[in-house]
């Protein structure tokens, strides 16, 4: 049977390729977290507002992202949630030298459904109960890793496995809490911010898993190089910056 991934990689070719045919004006096409989807769009907005280039984005799990773009999906830009999947894209050669930068910074939080009835609950509590808990794969999506290093500091992991829904991504996770599919999840503060219809139940605690850092580069095939890294540049200007401040993000430089 042909290989779904490589499948996949080709419809995203076709598609974007297609997109690019239906307007003269450039587009630069960014690959990002899916935790980065509300707020980039806004940035995407802005930067288009002021310089005349549209920016086109594909968000979804930062690793499958990074598979993607080893395949030959054709971005310009890539801003992944942690620093492990752009390692993955520089080992293979495929960034603009000079154009990685560290952007911003994030951390773990706990979510439930909103039940509006305002019951007290604790990070002790959820692990203690036996309820079922959703993160993202660590195999597609850095949330995922970061989920897992935490459990696995707090020396709960193997206790919880059972209980755990993986989901493609930190969006995903989110919707699971919403539509109390599960009774927990465990997301980035920035998305349990940004969600309607959950509570934030708890930090987990940031020394138990690796600093979550969102580096940003430029794709060494990206036919609009120029307009790509001027996109990265106006990420780090003051005026993105307020907006990242505003969803909850902190600067990582």
């Amino acid at each position: 049977m042909p290989d779904k991934a490589l499948i996949m990689s080709l419809i995203l070719l076709i598609f974007f390729v297609t997109q690019g045919c239906e307007t003269d004006q450039p587009e630069v096409l960014v690959f990002a977290g899916a935790s980065l989807n509300d707020v980039l769009e806004q940035q995407g907005n802005r930067f288009t507002e002021q310089t005349g280039v549209r920016v086109a984005f594909h968000f979804g799990g930062s690793t499958e992202l990074a598979r993607q773009i080893m395949r030959g999906a054709p971005a310009d830009v890539y801003i992944p949630a942690g620093s492990t999947p752009m390692d993955l894209i520089e080992q293979a050669g495929l960034l603009t030298r000079g154009t990685r930068v560290d952007l911003l910074k994030n951390e773990l939080v706990l979510v439930k459904r909103s039940s509006g009835q305002g019951e007290d609950s604790s990070i002790e509590a959820v692990f203690l109960g036996q309820g079922r808990i959703s993160i993202a794969d660590p195999d597609l999506a850095p949330a995922g890793y970061y989920a897992r290093e935490s459990l696995q500091h707090m020396g709960v992991w193997d206790d919880l496995v059972g209980r755990l829904i993986l989901a493609s991504n930190v969006r995903t996770t989110l919707s699971y809490v919403k539509a109390d599919n599960v009774d927990v999840g465990i997301v980035y503060l920035t998305d349990a911010i940004a969600a309607t219809g959950v509570d934030i139940i708890d930090s987990l605690p940031q020394e138990s898993y690796p600093p979550i850092i969102y580096p940003g580069a430029v794709i060494t095939q990206s036919a609009l190089a120029i307009q790509a890294e001027q996109f990265l540049q106006f990420l780090q200007g003051n005026e993105a910056l307020e907006i990242f401040h505003r969803h909850g993000f902190k600067t990582a430089y």
